[in-house]
């Protein structure tokens, strides 16, 4: 029997289906151009160099191998160099210039002189004190013991108050001995004489007035005036004749006679301490370095910058007297109640300006003596490896503030003469003259080496070097990849959903 073949039938499908299923290869070939037609129009109008090169039709093989290569080593170094720049930036590095090797010094105030007897008790007042205080002739011995121990106190020397251990105190520690010996302080009526300011003679005790300082009560010149010199050289500035009065010191106190001087910048509470002696003209040449850090670095927190703003009170190393403005000298200062503190509970309130720590009774000074060897030097952060000590010091991050004066002082010392010396009332006087000694300072500026603005620059720089492109070439590429191509994408997506 013949069987007749069954014929197949083809199945036809919609023309949309091949375009979804089976894109033609117009289709893909219309889709390529549309890109490239894109992508030749940023390159042709790019500003980077050697890109359109990429993309030349006429370009060989080889040559686009090559010149892949040279953009791709280009990149590379843009890439490599700016990681160095930003590492030079977040460095932070400091350089310190002379901004100024002659500027005037009647842009500052006169130094604050302060002026201090080693026997810091005018012993004749003691009478009166002792009645004024009702001190029993049981009482007198103890009594004139401390005040003895308090006529040659400083902060260094606590070990005045060594007699005082396993003595039986409480029948003076209700006395206020601070106040005490205030009223026993040397008036300046009793030690300054024959004031002299810019020539001119002066009444000593309108333009002195007494002074706590770490060398106890003192009498400070020029502290609230900050008064301007306008002359230099020797026997300009302050003049004046210091009177030693060795017949009222404490006869207890052994120890040498004369003066201590202080020469520190206004809203300083101390210096270092220069010694006058008797017998001698002590002429005292101040010289100023004002040192700054400028505008770009206040950005930058304390730790870095090393330095301490006047307002910066939110830093770690904000720290100072009670009312007084931030100076390292001031931060010392604190430093130095908190150790009292630390070891005794209490601060000795004749060195510093009043404040809610607790002031130290009679029954306390046995403690200080007891830490007077911990509490002898300063200790600098970090020194250990280098300075050797047997007992550990005052250890104070104390940085400099940022805008500061230094005055460099130059003691020159003469013999009076023979016939100042002969007159019995002015055997143990002495001339005292503190002067600036040049018209002129030295002004130092530190600043960053590479700000933000230097930054820019030389990444503008490398880019050239690199690319021969700018910041409008970025922003030309910036606007292709985030705008255009996604533009052309959603067109085409847009495109094919109506098809």
């Amino acid at each position: 029997m013949f069987i007749r073949p069954v014929a197949k039938v083809k199945r036809v499908l919609p023309a949309d289906a091949w375009w979804k299923r089976y894109p033609s290869k117009e289709l893909k070939m219309e889709k390529k151009t549309a890109w490239m037609d894109l992508l030749e129009g940023y390159i042709t109008r790019s500003h980077i160099h050697g890109l359109y090169l990429l993309f030349l039709p006429t370009m060989r093989r080889r040559m686009r191998f090559l010149w892949s290569l040279a953009l791709i080593s280009a990149c590379s170094v843009l890439v490599y160099v700016s990681y160095l720049l930003g590492e030079r930036y977040h460095s932070k590095q400091f350089k310190t210039i002379v901004a100024h090797s002659h500027a005037s010094i009647h842009h500052i105030a006169f130094p604050v002189v302060i002026i201090c007897n080693r026997n810091r008790l005018n012993w004749s007042r003691l009478p009166e004190v002792k009645l004024q205080y009702n001190i029993t002739p049981t009482q007198e011995v103890l009594f004139e013991r401390i005040l003895t121990a308090y006529d040659g106190l400083s902060f260094h020397q606590f070990n005045v108050f060594d007699s005082l251990q396993g003595e039986y105190l409480d029948d003076l520690n209700h006395l206020n001995f601070t106040q005490i010996v205030t009223e026993l302080s040397w008036r300046c009526d009793e030690i300054l004489a024959d004031c002299h300011w810019q020539t001119a003679p002066r009444d000593c005790c309108k333009i002195f007035r007494p002074r706590r300082l770490p060398l106890g009560l003192c009498l400070a010149f020029n502290e609230l005036e900050q008064r301007r010199g306008t002359d230099t050289g020797i026997n300009t500035g302050l003049l004046l004749r210091l009177q030693l009065q060795e017949d009222s010191h404490a006869p207890g106190n052994r120890g040498q006679k004369g003066f201590l001087l202080n020469v520190v910048e206004a809203d300083v509470w101390f210096g270092f301490d220069i010694e006058v002696v008797p017998h001698y003209r002590t002429n005292v040449a101040v010289t100023a370095v004002y040192h700054y850090f400028d505008d770009s670095t206040l950005s930058l927190s304390s730790r870095w910058r090393r330095c301490v703003k006047d307002y910066e009170q939110d830093s770690e190393h904000f720290q100072t007297l009670e009312g007084q403005k931030y100076m390292l000298e001031n931060c010392m200062a604190e430093c130095q109640q908190r150790y009292l503190l630390r070891y005794c509970n209490c601060t000795l309130d004749l060195f510093y300006p009043p404040s809610e720590y607790a002031a130290c009774r009679l029954k306390d000074l046995p403690c200080l003596s007891s830490h007077n060897h911990l509490l002898q030097n300063f200790e600098q952060v970090g020194e250990h490896p280098y300075v050797h000590r047997e007992e550990a010091g005052l250890l104070c991050e104390c940085l400099h503030n940022c805008k500061s004066l230094t005055l460099v002082t130059d003691m020159r010392k003469s013999v009076q003469q023979p016939w100042l010396q002969a007159n019995s009332s002015r055997l143990r006087n002495t001339w005292l003259n503190v002067y600036f000694k040049k018209p002129s300072m030295l002004v130092y500026k530190t600043n960053l080496i590479y700000t933000w603005v230097d930054l820019i620059v030389s990444f503008g720089g490398i880019c050239q070097l690199c690319l021969g492109c700018s910041i409008i070439s970025l922003i030309e590429f910036m606007f292709f990849a985030l705008f255009k191509v996604p533009q052309f994408y959603w067109k085409r997506a847009r495109g094919g959903l109506n098809k």
